[in-house]
């Protein structure tokens, strides 16, 4: 809806265009299964039909979208999937990721997540399914979250710098907000999530459903990815939940072994660049 705080919102001025197509994108996202119609995208992103049409017609033409022929539906293009693989890569952190990711969802069996920071949100970029019977999919591939929500993003946040961590909380609050999540109760858990070395996140989204996740860090200790846990609350208390701390934290460590050179090449840029 037009008015919803957890969707973007388009402003008038020199990236109105550029804010008008995300804002497309990211309605097709929500309905990637069944598609949308033309009307539905109008309805849904508060854009003229004039102006939906001229921009979904110019993304079908490029492959960013597709239409179905019989039921006129618009759908996201495949030609998106080779676009997410460049981004992912951005740190080869992905390709990194997949064993110990695959590692994580078959000790566990629980759903495992990978997420990466982009601007002021958290993305899903990989997840696995482990084989506990009752399956907690509280991400999709490209998802978006508001940095702080859900236990990854919450990890990605805790493990920033005080000015950074402090912006955000002073940003996006009505975001945060669309999701059941406040001010006082994140500045609480973000400090304990630090002296921890974990995020915690106890059925604050979905209710019976929690969420654990661990940064996956550059040398300078500021987090550039996330692994995350989620699992129905009961298979996360007690003496199972130390133990899937210690998985992930095990493989966040290989992680950050195994891309080190790569996650690490912009601290030594940067020290190139004040030095010259």
């Amino acid at each position: 809806m037009p008015n919803d705080p957890s969707k973007p919102s388009v402003r008038k001025g020199e990236h109105q265009n550029t804010a008008r197509l995300v804002l497309v994108l990211e309605t097709l996202m929500a309905a990637s299964v069944d598609g949308l119609r033309l009307i539905d995208v109008v309805e849904a992103s508060g854009l003229s039909v004039a102006v939906a049409h001229r921009l979904l017609a110019g993304m079908v033409a490029y492959g960013l979208v597709d239409q179905d022929a019989e039921t006129n539906r618009y759908f996201l293009g495949l030609k998106l999937l080779s676009l997410t693989a460049g981004a992912t890569e951005r740190h080869g952190i992905a390709r990194c990721a997949e064993g110990p990711l695959e590692q994580l969802a078959k000790e566990t069996g629980d759903t495992i997540y990978l997420s990466l920071p982009s601007g002021d949100d958290s993305v899903c970029v990989d997840r696995r399914e482990g084989s506990f019977p009752i399956r907690t999919l509280t991400l999709n591939l490209g998802d978006r979250r508001p940095l702080g929500v859900g236990g990854g993003s919450m990890a990605l946040l805790a493990f920033q710098e005080d000015a950074f961590i402090a912006d955000i909380l002073a940003r996006d609050r009505a975001r945060r907000q669309s999701y059941g999540i406040d001010d006082a109760w994140l500045e609480a858990a973000l400090k304990e999530a630090r002296a921890r070395g974990y995020t915690m996140n106890d059925g604050r989204l979905i209710q019976g459903m929690s969420g654990v996740g661990v940064p996956i860090c550059r040398a300078d200790g500021r987090a550039v990815a996330a692994l995350s846990l989620a699992a129905i609350a009961d298979r996360l208390g007690g003496e199972r939940l130390a133990w899937v701390v210690g998985l992930l934290k095990q493989a966040a460590a290989k992680i950050e072994a195994d891309a080190s050179v790569i996650i690490n090449s912009r601290i030594a840029k940067r020290g190139a660049t004040k030095t010259a």
